[in-house]
């Protein structure tokens, strides 16, 4: 892949392409090893993946941050309590920085219990991912 960021497209007003999907499907960067395990097809290493959960006031500022990669000032809005904030930022990555990609999301109860990607996904590569990895080392936590 000669592009070292990529994103995923609009696929309805205001809703984006699903970052899992777009790694396992589109990409094809994953593979599945056994049952759960998922490794980088070139590096062979596990994805490792986390969500981090923001009250509804803040989807906004999230949203606004994340469109800006300034994923620094991610970290400094407050972070909400799983299973009661809707909005979410899902971020997977391989340890080395070769891929480290971010999606903020939606859970939306009332609609089935979907999940609606907010923004695209923003998948980083190679030298791109490793810039990125340190922060998505810092809001993992």
């Amino acid at each position: 892949m000669s592009n070292k960021i990529l994103m995923t497209k609009e696929v309805s007003p205001g809703e984006y392409s699903d970052l899992f999907d777009f790694l396992m499907k589109e990409l094809k960067i994953f593979k599945r090893k056994w049952l759960i395990s998922l490794k980088h097809v070139e590096t062979g290493e596990s994805q490792k993946y986390f969500f981090r959960y923001f009250e509804r006031q803040h989807q906004a500022e999230l949203i606004r941050l994340f469109n800006e990669n300034d994923f620094e000032g991610i970290l400094r809005i407050p972070t909400g309590e799983e299973g009661s904030c809707a909005t979410q930022l899902e971020g997977r990555y391989v340890k080395s920085g070769k891929l480290v990609s971010f999606q903020v999301i939606e859970a939306r109860p009332h609609e089935g219990g979907r999940y609606v990607g907010l923004t695209p996904a923003k998948v980083f590569l190679d030298e791109e991912g490793e810039k990125h990895i340190s922060a998505a080392l810092k809001l993992q936590i």
